[in-house]
């Protein structure tokens, strides 16, 4: 924000030199870099965080200023007079949207002149960035650029029934805003109409119906309290931004309005002339409880690491208006109106390091550190996400709200989702996910787009739904999404449990998940306990997407991996004597399944077979139509000495003839 040097010193008589005023901000946290000259004027470039909107005007820096260089600050009280007549009999103020518009004050003043403003204003709104208009519209913008309150003055002549409503837009009215632009209006957004139609967007521009001309007369002044959050969605949404929005979408002090409204009609009756009504018409009220909060000398040292006497402490938060109290080892303060910033003890304390300067603070020439035990949980997740790296996937980064398209093609089984956000919100995919496919889907679209066909992506977040009673969940899923075949994404599934416990169980049962592909899709279970599926997803999902071949994916329950969690590995002592592999080609019926060949090898398990392994499926000549041959790989080994083959053999036989009793296989020749 610029801040005029002219202009301060109707605050601060003592700012005369720029660059000591720059370097007492920047100390204080508010930086300045730009110097500039303006006429006979300085000009300094103030840049405010987003946290101290009270310093987003000259009286407010020259309050920092006050305080950081223990200067004294002159105020004056506005004190225009008024006529016998009142405001409130000749206009009226209703606000339909309380918590959105707090507080709202309006003055009337009669039989103004419009014309130039005076040189002493238009040089100093020209110093900081603005143009004049004319001597109403200017009295606006010089009060705001003085005590940071957004104000707009109505042409009151034009406003319908001479009474002001505010209100939600309604969806389909339409405003033709001050900068020449029409804008639809919705719900979402707050206005201030008259008896009939919106007159001005709150807190962001005025509308053309009411623009004060050369032709106006009565106007009527408006300052007033907003949402800032209202403020914000609205200018976003109707890419609108202004010197009023800025500030309110950061706060107001909440006393300030009238006030200001004071102020400005002052200024205009210097300016315009005219017949100021008397009091204010006012909807709502400021709100205004003072905030108490307490400052222990003892957390001042804990946190800053250097001693401060009390007394320096209690003359830092005097200087910044804290109005403190000693009472014991404690400072009791109250918090003026305009530091909306302020609301617990450690914005104290920053507040008294800033007055007696960062400077104070030592520097150690060491550091201790104290050793943390190792968390379980975050090393299984780098674990799985190491797994997946390795396998050549890339970590992604979606968002957590579905797409439409696919808010209902990945819900868990007799779940229901989330109702929609509400439109002020997220107008379009305003549901959260329950699942963490869908971004991963449209992330793989994308890349396609692009031309980068064989992406392979992971992502570990949360995913929400409501289950059956009534209850939301919200769960950690781990979805990953490419690849060759089912068969890769089946090998890093069985990888990441391999990694995370190798003792533990793995069963992958055919059954149809929720966006997968009928007939291709397995349940996953891991000692026992269900936690996810894998399968190509289904085309009817990728066919929204225009997604070129459904890919292989698998989505994993986070919480249970981390369930079954080893973090000791197990060992076991090299072998001494050689294995013995023998691969094993049974021909079954089309309708066996391996799951059911390697159950029944475990089962009967014959003496010092060691590992069994699935290899491959054919089916044709010289088979019969509806039979295929599993080939399967066993290994055979003893850890006192190498076995002979006819033991192995033996073993083998073991096998066939319990396959053959149970599933009618044959071997294959």
């Amino acid at each position: 924000m610029k801040i005029s040097l002219e202009w301060l010193r109707d605050f601060l008589p003592t700012a005369t030199d720029p660059h000591r005023l720059g370097d007492a901000l920047t100390n204080g946290g508010l930086p300045v870099e730009l110097f500039e000259k303006h006429g006979d004027d300085d000009v300094i470039d103030v840049e405010v965080t987003s946290n101290r909107s009270d310093c987003l005007s000259h009286q407010g820096v020259s309050r920092e200023l006050s305080a950081l260089l223990d200067q004294p600050m002159r105020l004056s009280a506005s004190k225009p007079g008024e006529s016998a007549t009142r405001t409130d009999s000749a206009t009226k103020v209703q606000i339909d949207a309380l918590y959105l518009c707090p507080h709202y004050t309006a003055r009337i003043i009669r039989n103004v002149k419009i014309g130039p403003s005076p040189a002493w204003m238009m040089r100093r709104l020209e110093a900081v960035g603005l143009r004049s208009i004319n001597n109403v519209v200017d009295v606006t913008n010089y009060v705001m650029f003085e005590m940071g309150q957004p104000l707009h003055a109505f042409d009151f002549d034009k406003l319908k029934d001479h009474r002001i409503v505010v209100r939600r837009g309604a969806a389909g009215e339409k405003l033709m805003s001050l900068d020449g632009h029409a804008h639809v209006l919705d719900s979402s957004m707050l206005v201030i109409a008259d008896a009939v139609q919106p007159v001005a967007l709150a807190g962001i521009m005025g509308g053309q119906a009411t623009e004060v001309t050369d032709r106006t007369v009565n106007i009527l002044l408006e300052s007033a309290r907003f949402d800032p959050l209202v403020i914000r969605k609205t200018a976003r949404a109707l890419s609108m931004k202004s010197d009023s929005s800025y500030r309110f979408e950061r706060g107001i002090d909440p006393t300030l309005p009238a006030a200001a409204s004071l102020r400005a009609a002052e200024l205009i009756l210097q300016t315009a002339g005219g017949e100021l009504l008397a009091g204010l018409v006012e909807a709502g009220a400021t709100g205004y409880t003072p905030k108490k909060l307490t400052l222990r000398l003892s957390q001042l040292k804990r946190v800053l690491g250097i001693d401060v006497s009390p007394a320096d402490a209690v003359a830092s938060l005097r200087r910044l208006q804290f109005s403190p109290t000693s009472v014991g080892d404690n400072i009791e303060i109250t918090v003026p109106h305009w530091r909306l910033d302020i609301n617990q003890e450690i914005d104290l304390v920053e507040e008294v390091i800033r007055v007696l300067g960062y400077d104070r603070l030592t520097t150690r020439p060491e550091i201790s550190i104290r050793l943390q035990p190792i968390d379980l949980q975050a090393k299984a997740v780098q674990k799985l996400r190491d797994t997946l790296i390795s396998a050549g996937y890339f970590e992604a980064v979606t968002f957590s709200f579905v797409s439409d398209l696919l808010a209902d093609d990945f819900k868990p089984v007799d779940a229901t989702a989330l109702p929609r956000a509400h439109p002020a919100v997220r107008k379009a995919d305003g549901r959260l996910r329950p699942s963490i496919l869908p971004g991963l889907l449209e992330a793989i679209q994308r890349n396609e787009y692009q031309g980068n066909e064989q992406v392979k992506l992971f992502e570990i977040g949360a995913a929400f739904w409501t289950d059956k009673a009534g209850a939301i969940q919200e769960r950690r899923r781990v979805g990953l999404i490419g690849g060759m075949d089912l068969r890769e994404i089946r090998g890093v599934v069985e990888e990441i449990l391999t990694r995370l416990d190798s003792t533990k169980p793995v069963k992958i049962v055919p059954a149809d998940g929720p966006g997968f592909a009928p007939g291709t899709t397995a349940q996953i279970n891991w000692d026992g306990r269900f936690i996810g599926y894998l399968g190509l997803i289904n085309p009817s999902t990728t066919a929204k997407l225009s997604i070129k071949t459904p890919p292989p994916a698998a989505e994993l329950d986070v919480d249970e991996l981390l369930r079954g969690f080893s973090p000791l590995p197990t060992l076991q002592p090299l072998a001494k004597f050689p294995g013995v592999h023998r691969d094993l080609s049974l021909i079954v019926s089309e309708s066996v399944r391996y799951e059911q060949l390697d159950a029944l090898i475990h089962r009967v398990r014959p003496e010092h077979l060691e590992e069994s392994q699935y290899v491959t499926t054919y089916r044709g000549k010289p088979m019969e139509k509806g039979q295929k041959s599993v080939t399967i790989k066993l290994i055979f080994r003893s850890p006192q000495r190498t076995l002979t083959g006819n033991e192995v053999e033996s073993a083998v036989k073991v096998i066939t003839d319990a396959a053959g009793q149970e599933l009618h296989a044959t071997l294959r020749i």
